[in-house]
């Protein structure tokens, strides 16, 4: 423990005298900072965009630095503190040396001392038992004051000033010697030191400097990827959105931004795409209406006013144009909505089951031409929009009404499944091909072209009842098959009971 102790005391003392040094450089750099900092701040304020290689090579070149200034002032302080213990053991090796050649009385062995402190490059004093020096090897040295000194351990002491290392041994001889001391200058040792900090720091600069090298080109390497990216990002344009990145010679996280990036851009595409198809169709609904209205208004300035029958024709047209213009912007106003997050859900729980009764029913009253049949055996509970929800049955229903022959059959039944709420709606009507089922939801989207806007709408119904299923978390299958009927499936979450 002492051996510990007394290292530990060493090192403590050798950091300090570190700290000494590292002050007195400073002394000397000092006044070359403010050019140094001028310069900085000039290239600084001459790359004030501060790009993503400057930014990384100047985090990872202060990171080296300081890892490196930690590891200069660990070695530095544990060479210095070998040099100041191997000192103070070859001090106390002289010292018992000292104390042989005294031995146990007698005259003291002037000449024999002076030797051994002339060969060490010591100076040795005597001192009797008042403390006064009774011989030294050096007059100037003799009886130097012993304040200011910093007790290192054990009979191991060094002045403030860090110029001198002293070890004193008590003995009690008959000659009137009571203490023993040796000093050895640490002259040696500080200039070891210096020239061990002067290579320390030469190296870590030469490092620093081959770091900011080699991490600027490294940095400017690995980071070329994203100036691609860049410069592909910018050639996109409206009319150019199939451009896509080049993701062969990436294999880090550069590789999954471009995938995710193209991932977008495809997005971006399929959106823009559909929003021209959308945007036309809309046109091409609307514009039908227009022409009908507007050329039977034509009709009634010509001739039609005394004409009844021209008159009655063209209020029927007009009205029957203005109730489909009505309905279709009302649904485009819906999903525009929808798109835009805006369309809120009034949800409460509500029996679904009385629900499917009520549509079942409503639909027996107004459809006569078909077979309308169904049931909700079970109590289904959700929680959800009800008129919303009531809203997709009905355009559901409202299709299989049209396009089944009459005198077929609709049912309409709801159940629970697997702990899910579960509606059923099936027909005996013409079905569905099946190249056309997954597109029948696609805005504006018909499966049979040829189908009048009359019988077959403009195609709106669909998409606004898979919104509104979606919203309340719920999924839709479609099984189909032309001239045998179609089956929806609707699922939605139901509550516990």
């Amino acid at each position: 423990m002492s051996r510990i102790k007394t290292a530990a005391r060493v090192f403590a003392y050798i950091i300090k005298t570190t700290a000494s040094i590292l002050a007195r450089l400073l002394k000397q750099v000092l006044p070359l900072i403010p050019r140094l900092l001028g310069e900085l701040s000039g290239r600084i304020s001459n790359r004030l965009r501060f790009s993503l290689t400057f930014k990384t090579t100047l985090t990872y070149t202060l990171l080296f630095i300081t890892i490196l200034i930690t590891l200069g002032t660990l070695l530095t302080g544990a060479f210095a503190t070998f040099l100041l213990y191997s000192s103070g053991q070859a001090l106390e090796k002289n010292n018992l040396v000292v104390v042989r050649l005294m031995g146990d009385g007698g005259d003291i062995p002037r000449e024999t001392i002076k030797h051994l402190a002339d060969v060490e490059k010591l100076v040795i004093t005597l001192y009797d038992q008042n403390g006064q020096a009774i011989y030294g090897t050096d007059e100037e040295k003799t009886g130097a004051s012993s304040a200011g000194r910093i007790n290192l351990y054990g009979g191991a002491y060094i002045d403030s000033g860090l110029g001198h290392l002293y070890y004193q041994t008590t003995v009690f001889p008959d000659n009137g010697v009571r203490k023993i001391e040796t000093m050895k200058p640490l002259t040696d040792e500080l200039l070891y030191l210096q020239y061990l900090m002067a290579s320390i720091a030469i190296a870590f600069t030469l490092a620093v400097l081959i770091m900011i090298r080699v991490g600027a080109r490294t940095s400017r390497r690995m980071l070329s990827p994203i100036n691609t990216m860049t410069r592909t990002a910018r050639s996109i344009s409206v009319g150019d959105l199939d451009t896509r990145l080049d993701v062969v010679d990436s294999h880090d996280e550069l590789k999954e931004l471009a995938v995710t990036f193209n991932e977008m851009l495809d997005r971006i595409q399929t959106s823009f795409e559909k929003q021209e198809v959308f945007v036309s169709d809309a046109s091409h609904e609307l514009r039908t209406p227009i022409s009908v209205i507007q050329g039977y208004a034509n009709l009634l300035q010509r001739w039609g006013k005394e004409d009844r029958e021209v008159l009655q024709e063209s209020i029927d047209a007009i009205k029957s144009e203005s109730d489909y213009m009505k309905e279709l912007v009302e649904k485009l106003l819906f999903l525009a909505s929808a798109d835009k997050k805006k369309q809120a859900l009034q949800t409460e729980p509500f029996a679904l089951n009385l629900l499917v009764e009520e549509v079942i029913k409503e639909t027996g009253l107004i459809d006569a031409e078909h077979r309308i049949e169904g049931e909700a055996r079970d109590t289904l509970m959700v929680d959800g929009d009800r008129a919303l929800i009531k809203q997709a049955l009905r355009i559901f229903v409202d299709n299989s009404v049209k396009y089944t022959p009459a005198g077929g059959t609709i049912s309409i039944n709801g159940s629970l499944k697997s702990g899910r709420a579960l509606i059923i709606i099936e027909d005996t009507g013409q079905g569905i091909a099946e190249a056309d089922l997954p597109l029948i939801f696609d805005r504006f989207y018909k499966a049979d072209k040829s189908r009048t806007r009359e019988s077959g709408g403009a195609g709106l119904g669909l998409s606004i009842a898979k919104w509104i299923i979606d919203q309340h978390r719920g999924d839709i299958w479609v099984q189909s098959r032309v001239g045998q009927g179609t089956k929806i499936s609707i699922y939605l979450p139901a509550l516990k009971k």
